[in-house]
């Protein structure tokens, strides 16, 4: 019997005997995009700098119980505005390691937002709309992640079409080593754009199957009827990729 460690030799030898086709993969992704800000809530304050954190999620929980029925104020620090959302920091890892990649997403409308210059720099970036908000209140046993989603109902078929170009994205989805949807949670019309891919676009793809990845996030908040619509949707990709959920 194979043993962990031997298993993770063998996966180590073949990665690193693969590494030289990197430069040749490229992937196309989508299609999501936020302005992620690292918050820390103040516990103590005591003068304009320096303050105290409240540590933990459960402590943060005791504090809003204890207001219930009154009131509470609560001043938030910013530690920091970077690049968010799944597809963005799915498809710069890549491009970090060496795959040609083309993004679209919800980056900023007409112009990108700043946070995703040092992204565009190494990938082709495109977008449809302005990026979602996050205000993630980060502690030390976890974030609580406070979203402003507006933007994301842009993000449709539509507008893709007028504002990226019907023929540009069926030719990335078209060619791409590996095409990514994620975040389909956060995309009140993903499981829509999916179903007009496959009227319009997968029927015409051609060429040795290709590998697909999907990434729901977390869908704790949308409908048992949405996640099945989803999944089914999803299964019709296999027709023409090699799927990852």
């Amino acid at each position: 019997m194979i043993t962990s460690q031997e298993f993770r030799n063998s996966v180590a030898g073949q990665l690193a005997s693969a590494a030289s086709r990197v430069p040749s993969l490229t992937a196309f992704v989508g299609l999501d995009g936020f302005v992620d800000e690292i918050l820390h809530v103040v516990d103590k304050l005591y003068d304009a700098v320096r303050f105290d954190r409240v540590p933990t999620i459960g402590d943060f929980g005791k504090r809003l119980v204890a207001a219930d029925n009154s009131s509470t104020n609560v001043e938030l620090v910013c530690a920091q505005t970077k690049l968010g959302g799944n597809g963005p920091i799915m498809a710069n890892a890549l491009a970090s390691l060496g795959l040609r990649v083309s993004y679209l997403g919800s980056l900023g409308y007409p112009a990108l937002h700043p946070v995703f210059n040092d992204f565009a720099a190494r990938a082709e970036v495109a977008s449809v709309c302005g990026p979602g908000l996050t205000d993630a209140l980060e502690f030390t046993n976890g974030k609580v992640m406070l979203g402003k989603h507006y933007t994301l109902k842009e993000v449709t078929w539509a507008n893709i079409c007028s504002r990226y170009g019907r023929e540009k994205f069926a030719e990335r989805f078209g060619s791409a080593s590996l095409v990514g949807f994620v975040n389909w949670t956060m995309l009140p019309y993903m499981s829509d754009i999916w179903e007009a891919i496959q009227a319009e676009l997968l029927p015409a793809v051609t060429g040795p199957r290709r590998r697909i990845f999907f990434d729901l996030a977390d869908p704790e908040k949308r409908t048992r009827e949405d996640i099945r619509r989803a999944l089914d949707l999803i299964l019709k990709f296999q027709s023409k990729f090699d799927l990852i959920l």
